[in-house]
């Protein structure tokens, strides 16, 4: 069985990410919240904060562009996703990314998003 390349890249980076907590008064602030009240009008903010790592960040930016390469119009169909975490799991993509790799297909834990 041929094995799939992982989009992945294990960073093995610790500790070199911070949370930026977005004002409530931010421009971005209230396009999230508008964005978020599509899903439902009993959705309640609480906060909204921006996981800053440099270095993973560059490391999406250039597989983003390998992958607008392979693209018709140089378009990677890229797309804004929303992710509710808290405790361990901020940590955890703080400091080492969102990986979806992770699932269960009976649909009880993982990452499941929808266009």
């Amino acid at each position: 069985m041929k094995q799939g390349l992982s989009v992945v890249p294990d960073s093995n980076i610790k500790h070199l990410s911070v949370l930026v907590s977005l004002p409530s008064s931010s421009r971005l602030y209230e396009i999230l919240e508008q964005k978020m009240k599509t899903i439902g009008s009993s959705v309640k903010i609480i906060s909204i904060e921006i996981i800053k790592n440099p270095l993973l960040e560059g490391m999406y930016e250039a597989v983003k562009k390998i992958i607008a390469k392979q693209c018709k119009g140089y378009d990677p169909n890229e797309r804004e996703l929303f992710h509710g975490a808290h405790g361990l799991g901020i940590d955890g993509i703080k400091e080492n990314a969102f990986d979806d790799r992770y699932f269960n297909a009976s649909g009880d834990w993982g990452n499941y998003f929808i266009s």
